[in-house]
């Protein structure tokens, strides 16, 4: 045994639960899949369909849930098949001091968050009401996207009550965020 090895701390995980962390982090994992597949275009008989069975429709709609561990394998396979980066597919994403800039949402995951808030008690009625307002005043409701400025950023994580720092992979986690905008 490495001296350093005493040193280590493990959680002990015997008693056979899942602590809660495991469990939210599942949960965003499988929030990013689903907006991902949708964004795609993609429903989880299509995702069977196109990967000619590879992939069932049972598995990826488990993984989504957070009802089935996502392996490392089958994620970076996953990915592969969306065609995106492993963070992306797994909701991370690295904030820089480049990614103060601005963030660009997915306007039909808004849209879609306004009609069925209920579906989502972690995203603030309000966080929505503000970004569709500011569709509102753009006159953008026939685009894909919409580009926040960093001083928008602000309000908008006070309103979801999560620190601006940490803002970019909430939004990211919750299907809302496409991607950083850097200039």
């Amino acid at each position: 045994m490495s001296p350093h090895a005493s040193n280590v701390k493990i959680a002990d995980h015997t008693a056979g639960r899942e602590p809660e962390r495991e469990l939210k982090e599942l949960a965003a994992i499988g929030r990013s899949l689903r907006a991902i597949r949708r964004q795609k275009g993609l429903t989880l008989r299509d995702v069977e369909r196109l990967s000619g069975g590879s992939w069932k429709a049972v598995v990826v709609g488990s993984y989504e849930r957070g009802d089935r561990a996502l392996t490392l394998k089958r994620a970076v396979g996953l990915a592969s098949f969306y065609e995106v980066p492993l963070d992306e597919l797994l909701g991370i994403v690295q904030v820089t001091q480049k990614s103060k800039d601005g963030v660009i949402f997915n306007l039909t995951a808004i849209r879609g968050k306004g009609r069925d808030l209920a579906g989502d008690d972690l995203i603030p009625e309000a966080l929505i009401r503000y970004l569709q307002e500011i569709c509102r005043l753009r006159s953008d409701w026939n685009g894909e996207v919409l580009s926040v400025r960093s001083g928008d950023l602000i309000a908008l994580s006070v309103i979801a009550n999560v620190n601006i720092s940490a803002f970019p992979q909430w939004a990211t986690q919750h299907g809302l965020l496409l991607s950083i905008a850097t200039s």
